[in-house]
Formats: C-alpha cells, sequence, structure tokens
C-alpha cells in the first residue's frame, strides 16, 4: 500500500516561517551546543499542535543530538548518565500519555511559562548548585522526561542538575549530550509506538528541515569562536521570554474565546 508524502496543507508563510525558526534553532545549537528544541519547538507551537511540533522537532534532534554525543562519547561520565536513566524512563513514559490527552490551550499555556522562567533563569546569570543529593535524580529526572515528551524540552533540566554532580565542563558537555540524545531516541521510539510518528506530512516536512536543520548546524559551527557566549545567551533568554510570553498570551486568550 502506498504511503505518499507530502506538506501539510498550510500557507506559504507558514513553511517559511517554520524554516527560519529551525534555522535558527539549530544555528544557535551548533555555536552553543544546546538549543535547538527549545528554540524550535516554541516557535512552532504558534502554528501546528504539539502532537506534531514535538514528534517533528525530535526527529531533526536525533540526527543533531547523535553525532554531538557520538563525538564526545570517550568523555561522558557513565554513572551518572546511568543513575538518571531510569527516572527518565518513567518521565517519558508519563509525558507521551499527557501529550496524547492534553488540551491545546493548557499545554501552550504550560510550554509559555516553562519557556519564558528559563528565560529569565539565563538572563540571571549562571547559578551553581553545589551539594545535590543522589535522590535529588529521580524527580529530576521525572520531570525533565515529562518536559522533554510533551515539549522536547528536557534538556535544560537535565543539564542544571548535572552541572552540579560533574565538576569538569567538558565532561558535563559530553554527558549532557549523552543523556538528551538518549531523551530524544526514547522519545523517537515512543512517538512512533504511539503513531505520532506514522503521519505521512510530518515525515514529508521533516525530510524537507533536514538540510535546513544541516545549515544550521554548518553556521553555527563556524560562528562558535566568533561569538561571545554571553551574547548568545542573551539573545536565547530574550527569544525564550518573548516567545514564552506570546505563547502564554495566546493561550489564556483562546481560553477565554
Amino acid at each position: 500500500m502506498p504511503f505518499p508524502l507530502s506538506l501539510p496543507d498550510v500557507p506559504n508563510h507558514v513553511l517559511l516561517a517554520t524554516s527560519l525558526i529551525v534555522l535558527l534553532g539549530y544555528t544557535i545549537f551548533g555555536a552553543t551546543g544546546f538549543g535547538s528544541s527549545i528554540i524550535s519547538v516554541p516557535g512552532l507551537a504558534h502554528f501546528f499542535p504539539l502532537t506534531f511540533t514535538v514528534p517533528l522537532v525530535t526527529t531533526t534532534d536525533a540526527f543533531a543530538s547523535s553525532s554531538t554525543a557520538f563525538r564526545l562519547r570517550r568523555l561522558v561520565v557513565w554513572r551518572e548518565f546511568g543513575r538518571l536513566l531510569p527516572a527518565m524512563l518513567i518521565g517519558i513514559a508519563l509525558g507521551g500519555t499527557l501529550l496524547l490527552h492534553l488540551p491545546r490551550e493548557p499545554a501552550l499555556l504550560a510550554l509559555g511559562i516553562f519557556v519564558s522562567t528559563y528565560g529569565a533563569y539565563i538572563l540571571a546569570g549562571p547559578r551553581k548548585f553545589s551539594h545535590v543529593p543522589g535522590w535529588l535524580v529521580w524527580p529530576v529526572g521525572v520531570v525533565g522526561g515529562v518536559f522533554s515528551s510533551l515539549f522536547g524540552t528536557g534538556g535544560p533540566i537535565y543539564i542544571i542538575f548535572l552541572a552540579a554532580r560533574i565538576d569538569d565542563k567538558s565532561a558535563l558537555r559530553a554527558t549532557a549530550a549523552i543523556v538528551v540524545a538518549a531523551a530524544v531516541w526514547i522519545r523517537l521510539v515512543l512517538f512512533i509506538a504511539t503513531g505520532l510518528l506514522l503521519d505521512a506530512k510530518l515525515l514529508a516536512m521533516a525530510l524537507l528541515l533536514l538540510p535546513i536543520m544541516a545549515l544550521g548546524l554548518w553556521i553555527g559551527n563556524h560562528l562558535h569562536h566568533a561569538l561571545s557566549r554571553g551574547s548568545v545567551l542573551r539573545l536565547i533568554a530574550g527569544l525564550l521570554i518573548t516567545n514564552g510570553v506570546a505563547l502564554i498570551v495566546r493561550a489564556v486568550e483562546s481560553m477565554h474565546a
């Protein structure tokens, strides 16, 4: 039986906006090592439901995160990864259930609150937490997994926790990369099992965006040494706060319509 691929039936300006959002997300990822999902998902949520947006970005993230994790694999602190994985699996399963059943407006409201809060956290400057007890791996893993499945944005939660457990910056980057890559592939399997990734229009959009993702990574890698990390983080924070507030307003207006 044929499985024809065709793009979603949306105006051309939405396709253009989608391409630009994904290009920006992966340019930032190429320059900093993070930021693709947390930029792309809130941006695309203005045009598509989360049941389309999160599996779509998960598909493109699978390529970007896997290449980074493979390149840094020798520096991974596997002990911390192993401790986080069981709780993360539970959270991803819970988040997948919420994604399928949570109404659009509450989901957008929660996404808007999360990304604007994280933007404010970035803008306030880095916070180094110390003496984090090992038992916190369970709430962190579950909450991060829920946000990972529901919004594709669990990475920041994992990174904040791992930064308090791993002192070496290279080891932290590598461990965060393998955790994010594992979360992406687990989500990918979950979305295939639930049928969310068996949508021909979603697959066609993912194929369209793969070259744009690659271009963004290429641009970001070349900008890595030209841009200061502080400037990029302020840009990310501004984008997250602006987009988060816009999502909150959209959700509240829809609830009262």
